[in-house]
């Protein structure tokens, strides 16, 4: 069972003073809050991270998505995102395990780490990632995700201090993440209802339906063609006529 905090190998230290992280955090914090929908904020807090950890060469963001999969949200390039995807395929590595139930973990050589026996060689061999920290997203109510940045060489991240940052900067990275999730939803349901008012305007004109027998056909067509209604709608706001229907 992993510990709340786990360290793999870190004897390096930070070069950045803490009244200037102090400063870059207040401000990269404020960033977070104006970046419009959830694909900028997540790109906005993977290419900031990068600010605050010098030692860093590339970061990503992962997220539990539908039926209990991982997938990455932003990354700041093939690396973060090729090092994410590969834990993705094993079932195995820090993002997983941080985005799940532990705080934060760290690694000066994930090549030598026994946390992860397979996806640590392949990251450094295929990859050439060597030191990584990873912190948890952490929601109202459960876990969001992970933050996690890279290196290319060993023992980085090795400050008590860097730890700290990223963990702090994570706490308002999560809420401007949520926030902007929040608005997202938000827009999808307006947009999703717009779509629906107007398929159903079109077969109530065609028809002659009232609003109720409108949307009973939708629904009907919706599973006699196994896609969600709001596909349906899609298709009917764009053509004006009801899809074909399989023999």
């Amino acid at each position: 069972m992993p510990t709340p905090r786990a360290d793999h190998d870190d004897p390096a230290t930070s070069t950045v003073s803490s009244h200037d992280r102090a400063e870059l955090l207040a401000r990269l914090a404020a960033e977070l809050q104006q970046a419009p929908g959830e694909a900028l904020t997540a790109r906005t807090m993977v290419e900031r991270t990068l600010d605050l950890l010098p030692g860093a060469d590339c970061a990503s963001i992962t997220v539990r998505a539908r039926h209990n999969r991982f997938v990455t949200l932003g990354a700041t390039d093939d690396c973060a995102a090729l090092a994410d995807a590969l834990q993705y395929d094993l079932g195995q590595g820090p993002c997983l395990e941080a985005g799940d139930h532990v705080e934060w973990y760290r690694s000066g050589d994930v090549a030598t780490d026994p946390r992860w026996p397979v996806w640590g060689p392949r990251a450094a061999g295929e990859l050439g990632v060597r030191s990584l920290l990873s912190v948890r997203l952490v929601g109202e109510t459960d876990s969001l995700g992970a933050l996690t940045v890279y290196a290319r060489s060993a023992g980085r991240f090795g400050d008590r201090s860097d730890i700290d940052l990223l963990l702090l900067f994570a706490t308002h990275a999560t809420i401007a993440l949520a926030a902007a999730r929040e608005v997202s939803g938000l827009q999808t349901a307006v947009h999703s209802r717009h779509v629906i008012g107007m398929a159903q305007g079109v077969l109530m004109e065609r028809y002659d339906l009232d609003s109720d027998q409108a949307f009973a056909l939708l629904r009907r067509y919706s599973n006699a063609l196994n896609v969600k209604v709001h596909d349906v709608c899609e298709d009917i706001a764009a053509t004006r006529r009801l899809p074909v229907l399989p023999d």
